[in-house]
């Protein structure tokens, strides 16, 4: 399955900018792709636009915290190694580039279309995806497989929202890397206790973490709040 959404990946990027696949670099294709970045976002573990709340012993190894809202709640118990913000000049500027990044890809134009709505089960190469119906899901595991490719992109494209069921995981092999996975959610994300997910998860409305799941990369929330509950979130700074 792997190679054969590789091929659909670069066939479709290489119809975009004109080359045939007959051309003697298909590396040359995929590094043409222009990578996402979170620019000073990366260094934040949770920004949300409303309110930051946790409960219980949450660790942030990185930054947190709120802009243009100025609520921050459980913070101790709940531990931010680095900068702690509500409505400070540096979480603006993180909230900014977490709305830089989710409008970059929303523009990205799509290589695969999923053949379900869970990612579950699947091992992905990079790519650009888009699922059957306006919600998405994660039940299980997924891989990502960078095919050795350090710089290559995960970007989920949704509609609506993303729910993560407890103990979901998503993978990485062949050099894969957490900053390069986004979830790009059009409301609100979900993630399920003991979750551990690798990704930067970009909602337009709000996320939820329950008890006791982890996340590397930022969890942003553009229009709403960040809950929290005994989570180990890490930032994904150098990419």
């Amino acid at each position: 399955m792997y190679h054969t959404l590789k091929f659909t990946y670069l066939a479709v990027l290489a119809a975009q900018i004109g080359v045939s696949l007959s051309h003697p670099s298909l590396e040359h294709i995929e590094r043409l792709f222009v990578p996402l970045t979170m620019g000073v976002a990366s260094n934040w573990g949770a920004i949300a636009h409303t309110t930051l709340t946790s409960t219980g012993a949450t660790l942030i190894t990185g930054n947190c915290g709120t802009c243009p809202g100025t609520a921050i709640t459980g913070f101790p118990p709940g531990k931010c190694t680095g900068t702690k913000s509500a409505g400070g000049t540096a979480a603006c500027s993180a909230e900014a580039a977490c709305l830089s990044a989710y409008n970059k890809a929303r523009a990205a134009s799509p290589t695969v279309a999923l053949p379900a709505a869970d990612l579950g089960g699947l091992t992905l190469p990079p790519g650009v995806y888009t699922f059957p119906t306006a919600a998405g899901s994660l039940t299980g595991n997924v891989t990502l497989n960078g095919a050795k490719n350090a710089n290559g992109q995960f970007i989920f494209l949704l509609s609506t929202t993303f729910e993560a069921a407890a103990a979901s995981k998503i993978l990485l092999i062949n050099g894969a890397k957490a900053c390069n996975v986004y979830i790009i959610v059009g409301s609100s994300a979900t993630i399920g206790a003991a979750s551990a997910l690798q990704a930067n998860i970009l909602a337009y409305t709000s996320v939820s973490v329950a008890n006791g799941a982890s996340n590397k990369g930022v969890l942003c929330a553009l229009n709403g709040a960040v809950t929290l509950i005994n989570d180990a979130l890490t930032t994904q700074a150098k990419c």
